[in-house]
């Protein structure tokens, strides 16, 4: 299970940290926390765009 999110870098990863945290603060002993970060450079792309791509190619078939 996952949740995907955009936006500035630096916020979303201080938005995780601060995440993470609140299990500790209601008394858990271990927490685990993957984060995946798929930083792509070489042109602009958005989720809505992704879910249009996923949308067109399904109307196709």
């Amino acid at each position: 299970m996952g949740t995907n999110v955009e936006g500035d870098l630096k916020k979303l990863i201080d938005i995780a940290l601060k995440m993470h945290q609140v299990p500790f603060k209601k008394g858990a002993q271990r927490v685990v926390t993957t984060l995946k970060i798929d930083d792509r450079r070489d042109k602009k792309g958005t989720l809505s765009g992704k879910k249009k791509a996923v949308r067109n190619k399904l109307h196709k078939k």
